[in-house]
């Protein structure tokens, strides 16, 4: 089978997340390797941009198609998605319009090698170029609902929620936020090494890589420019991982200590549970828990990389429904600090998770508020008298947070909220809570 070229291949991406349910990163990642042999770095950069720009601005793409082609409603979804990628080069990567629309009429000859719809691909992007700028400016124009859910791409449903919540002008400024490419943001292991020690190493390796440290953030660099850096070297020895700034925040406010024993209850993939680790100096008693026997089979690299088979550690993985009324492995103790990580929506995360727009309904947050009500009940219950509990959400909504802590059986010691708009990161929500009594 031939190579498909980069937006080949972003088009095929696009066109199986369309199809079904998945994560963006994940999916992209697994072509990503198929394909690694036949695709130059620079290409597969190329795709990654192709493939989260599309999903980031797709309604405005798609205003675009429809402002010109003269039936849009009869587009293949096939053709429709070639034509998405060709109208965001054009439009957001100021691409010529000669290459542009050669490249697009190279993918539709795959499509259509009898030619027939070489007339309308010329027509749309040559529509494009010519009035586009002048299409952006009326959709930037309209009433603040219509200029999020289609110049900004927010799903009309939401746009109307942060209307409501935040008013008309903060609500812009987020959207805005949520179409900017994240920057990736690293923890630094600093019982082993500094920010600065990671920050060199990364710019000798790669002089084009952008690094900033964080203020008031020792452990946490950004970095834009790097490449695939869970390939780097020091990702494989665990001096650096990589996770949003705001989701470092979880484990920072449990605060946990040398020799106590902490619950890291919905751990995934285990990068708070590694972070866990680092803050206790690897010595006291760690359980790690998840619903996900693949997400806890990860762990096994977190071990090596993070160095945390040591004496001091007791580091067990445990799989099971933590709504379970007795859970072996966890239920066996209470804990000194309980991180609940809980699943929630995930639409703090639009701009890195931008799929997000196109798959998540108004339904889901309701769904979510009820199973995390009833695991803070949970984990509450796992809390030792005098104990906390970090509860944390990448979501922004209020049911899946203040809402949501303020009829829990605890007192609320902290609350943090991070937002693209403010603080240029995923939406990320926590609370710190003392039970109260028991629950």
């Amino acid at each position: 089978m031939q190579a498909p070229s980069a937006r080949g291949l972003a088009v095929r991406v696009l066109r199986q997340l369309d199809q079904r349910d998945g994560f963006s990163n994940r999916v992209l990642a697994e072509h990503l390797l198929a394909w690694s042999a036949d695709l130059a770095r620079r290409d597969r950069g190329l795709v990654t941009t192709l493939v989260y720009g599309v999903l980031r601005h797709r309604a405005r793409l798609d205003a675009h198609i429809d402002a010109i082609a003269e039936r849009p409603e009869r587009l293949s979804a096939h053709l429709r998605e070639l034509l998405r990628v060709a109208v965001f080069e054009l439009r957001e990567l100021g691409r010529p319009a000669h290459v542009a629309i050669s490249q697009a009429q190279t993918l539709r000859d795959e499509l259509d090698p009898r030619g027939a719809l070489r007339g309308l691909v010329q027509a749309v992007l040559a529509g494009v170029d010519r009035d586009g700028a002048a299409l952006d400016e009326r959709l930037a124009a309209g009433k603040p609902l219509d200029v999020l859910a289609l110049r900004w791409s927010l799903p009309r449903w939401y746009a109307g929620r942060i209307i409501k919540e935040l008013g008309p002008e903060r609500a812009l400024a987020r959207a805005m936020a949520l179409v900017q490419t994240p920057s990736v943001d690293l923890r630094v292991d600093l019982t082993r090494t500094t920010a600065d020690a990671v920050a060199e190493a990364l710019r000798a390796a790669d002089p084009r890589v952008q690094v900033e440290t964080v203020p008031d953030h020792p452990q946490a660099l950004r970095v834009r420019g790097g490449g695939e850096l869970a390939n780097h070297p020091l990702h494989g020895e665990g001096l650096f991982s990589v996770q949003g700034l705001g989701a470092q925040q979880a484990a920072l406010a449990l605060a946990p200590c040398p020799g106590e024993h902490v619950l890291d209850a919905c751990c995934g993939l285990g990068t708070k549970t590694l972070h866990l680790a680092e803050l206790m100096r690897r010595s006291g008693t760690l359980v790690a828990a998840d619903a996900s026997a693949d997400r806890l089979s990860a762990h096994d690299d977190l071990v090596l990389r993070g160095a945390l088979d040591t004496p001091e550690l007791h580091l067990s993985r445990v799989h099971g429904d933590l709504l379970s009324d007795h859970l072996p492995g966890v239920d066996d103790r209470r804990y000194d600090a309980v991180l609940l990580d809980a699943p929630c929506t995930g639409l703090g995360n639009l701009a890195r998770h931008p799929e997000l727009r196109w798959t998540c309904r108004y339904e889901d947050i309701a769904a979510s508020a009820q199973r995390q009500r009833q695991l803070l009940t949970r984990c509450l219950a796992r809390v030792r008298p005098g104990g906390r509990l970090v509860y944390a959400v990448c979501s922004l909504e209020p049911e899946e947070g203040p809402l949501l802590v303020r009829d829990a059986p605890a007192t609320i010691e902290l609350e943090q909220t991070w937002t693209p708009e403010g603080e240029a990161t995923d939406g990320f929500y926590l609370a710190r809570l003392r039970p109260t009594r028991e629950c």
